[in-house]
């Protein structure tokens, strides 16, 4: 059994947990690197198998709470961008604000 191998799931796992995702981009190519240099036999292989398919789950789980912040601060901007407000005499002015569109996350 290879504890390079599962030292470095290990290492993937926290990366992800604690939202690095360079991080965990950079251990998951050292796994790579490492498994195809020593190659896995049946044993670790049977020890790495479930902790690949948790490290799955836990990648897919950042990419939709990503996928959710960003909707979600599209719909704060968007808010942000139609403010409706109204005067003493009760008509309806519209406050356009520039906010700036976020790139990337």
């Amino acid at each position: 059994m290879s504890r390079a191998l599962i030292r470095q799931v290990g290492q993937i796992r926290a990366a992800l947990l604690s939202g690095d995702p360079h991080a965990a981009l950079i251990r998951i190519e050292d796994l790579v690197r490492t498994a195809a240099r020593q190659g896995v036999d049946a044993g670790t292989r049977a020890t790495l198998e479930p902790a690949l398919a948790e490290l799955r789950d836990l990648a897919q789980a950042s990419l939709s709470g990503a996928q959710q912040a960003a909707e979600q601060v599209r719909a704060i901007i968007q808010a942000a961008r139609s403010l409706q407000t109204y005067d003493s005499q009760g008509r309806k002015t519209v406050t356009a604000t520039r906010a700036v569109s976020p790139q990337r996350f």
